[in-house]
């Protein structure tokens, strides 16, 4: 056999196990769980855990408060579902947005409860490719800042164009809110609510997941670039406050073991809009409410009644 056949079978080896490698990555950390929908919630009731019980009881709750489903259709064809919950009329309303693998009343247990009671009307938004909505893939909040545009186009047929819009996000979630900040708003979106949102999905993926190469985030690229159209690395928040007019408020637990708890930190020192932090102290990711759910309500009801009392 020829030296040059030696050569191709010692590159192949490599070659093939870096695309199978980055295959596996990106079915692992891009896939959606919409066919999962019904599984979690008969999961969730069999966990004792009081955080979980608490996110059953938001469930039920979701279920029994007046509400109608609304879907919108993306850019790039996707179905996609919300729930609406008018609340009387209200014409403040929060448009929450649930994050990676997860759904709105999973992140927002507690949370819509006091939207609620606060006099909210309440958008609970399934990103693409998640809970409710069609598709495969996500995309770190690339394609969803550019859904969440549409969900407010939503808010405005039921409420009107004079209402007052919060936009309220919990990991990818709030990076997809974030990113939506950095874009130019209708005047009604008063304000934002980070938490636990990563500076930059590539500064993630890079810190978060060992054993990925350079090249090997290059392949996963083209792979999202073949299955949604679009890279991840614009999934870029830091750059996106840097712009906003946004007032944001951020909140994060100091002790995330998803996203590092200095991205918090960066994000604040680049936000350009008006802002607010707060160090949950000892929670984990997505669990500021549950860890201080008085905390909570004592930092982030207050911001949001800052900017969305009626008649501001």
């Amino acid at each position: 056999m020829e030296w040059y056949w030696y050569v191709l079978i010692g590159l192949s080896i490599p070659i093939s196990t870096l695309i199978s490698a980055s295959f596996c990555i990106y079915e692992k950390v891009f896939r959606g769980n919409s066919e999962q929908k019904d599984a979690i919630i008969e999961g969730a009731r069999k966990d004792p855990s009081r955080i979980v019980q608490m996110r059953v009881r938001t469930y039920d709750n979701m279920l029994a408060y007046p509400h109608e489903q609304v879907s919108v259709q993306s850019k790039d064809g996707l179905t996609l579902r919300a729930n609406w919950y008018p609340n009387d009329g209200a014409k403040k309303a929060a448009i929450v947005v649930h994050g990676w693998r997860s759904a709105p009343w999973w992140d927002y247990a507690g949370v819509f409860e006091c939207l609620l009671e606060d006099g909210y009307a309440v958008l609970a938004v399934s990103q693409r490719a998640l809970y409710e909505s069609d598709g495969r893939y996500v995309t770190y909040g690339v394609r969803e800042s550019e859904d969440l545009l549409s969900w407010i186009d939503v808010v405005f047929d039921r409420c009107g164009r004079d209402c007052s819009i919060a936009l309220m996000g919990i990991s990818m979630g709030a990076a997809t809110v974030l990113l939506a900040t950095g874009r130019a708003l209708p005047d009604a979106v008063k304000c934002a609510v980070s938490d636990c949102s990563y500076s930059k999905a590539s500064e993630l993926f890079r810190e978060g997941a060992h054993g990925w190469l350079p090249i090997t985030r290059r392949c996963v690229d083209l792979l999202s670039r073949i299955h949604t159209g679009v890279s991840y690395f614009p999934a870029d928040c830091k750059k996106a406050v840097s712009r906003s007019h946004t007032p944001t408020f951020f909140v994060h637990g100091d002790a995330d073991e998803v996203v590092p708890y200095r991205m918090m930190e960066e994000l604040y020192d680049a936000c350009a809009a008006p802002k607010k932090r707060w160090t949950v102290s000892g929670a984990k990711h997505g669990e500021a409410y549950a860890t201080d759910p008085e905390g909570y309500r004592a930092h982030i009801l207050p911001f949001l009644d800052q900017y969305c009392s009626e008649g501001k």
